[in-house]
């Protein structure tokens, strides 16, 4: 049995967009080659009968236990071998490829949102930047801040997901931000204007919930690029660019 504890960027707090990078791309864009743990929210304490760090690899990729928090094991992620017997006790960051043992101060660590908390895990999009998670009051008024006025949901993916977008966005001249497309056809369906997030809704539920992980991964990616709109033969087209800053796309 092996005693341990899983690390993982809270991408709220990632400025230099280091989550998913390996150790030998770090200096390059935070100017340091030490992991920060201040970056990291504790995801999962537990023992389980895993004798090789790879074999912790494959259980949280796969087959998950009930109680974890956080996203499919991936580079930039700190597993915390607390007592083992086949394991040398320590910390080792998911690098590319492999592990590596690294010093890790993990009282600099944060806990993730829990239920109960009046807050929750949102994927904010703003024009002309890259997605990011943010956390929010669970208030009406809150969420009318995040977007600038009156909100409106809007529900059109299969997946239990609402984007909250502001109702007024197109009449008040907000900019343009992303294009929403048809899940089977890729048909442009809406184009929402100013800031939206992206909140778990299941259909059962009378509130709005926090992201979970993989849909977090899942959204970020739909709407990782800003987009442009122009017209074209009377039709919008959407085109997607970097954006020129600090925390650009690697």
């Amino acid at each position: 049995m092996t005693e341990f504890s899983i690390y993982q960027i809270n991408t709220d707090r990632d400025d230099n967009r280091v989550c998913f990078l390996g150790l030998d791309t770090l200096e390059r864009f935070q100017h340091s080659k030490e992991v920060d743990p201040a970056l990291y929210d504790r995801v999962y304490d537990g023992k389980l009968d895993c004798s090789s760090l790879e074999a912790i690899y494959e259980k949280f990729n796969i087959d998950y236990p009930a109680d974890y928090k956080g996203r499919s094991l991936s580079v930039s992620d700190v597993v915390e071998i607390r007592e083992s017997d086949t394991l040398n006790p320590g910390f080792y960051f998911v690098d590319s490829i492999g592990f590596k043992s690294i010093s890790f101060d993990k009282s600099l660590c944060k806990e993730p949102v829990e239920a109960g908390s009046g807050k929750i895990s949102v994927l904010l999009v703003e024009p002309n930047k890259y997605p990011k998670m943010i956390e929010i009051d669970d208030t009406l008024e809150a969420m009318q801040e995040v977007v600038g006025g009156d909100i409106e949901e809007y529900m059109p993916f299969e997946d239990e997901v609402a984007i909250i977008c502001n109702e007024e966005g197109k009449v008040n001249g907000l900019t343009p931000n992303r294009a929403v497309y048809d899940e089977h056809s890729r048909e442009m369906q809406e184009v929402i204007c100013g800031k939206f997030f992206i909140v778990y809704a299941p259909f059962e539920a009378e509130k709005f919930q926090s992201l979970p992980p993989d849909l977090a991964e899942k959204y970020r990616e739909k709407f990782k690029y800003p987009e442009c709109f122009m017209r074209v033969n009377n039709e919008i087209i959407a085109v997607p660019f970097k954006p020129v800053r600090a925390d650009k796309e690697r």
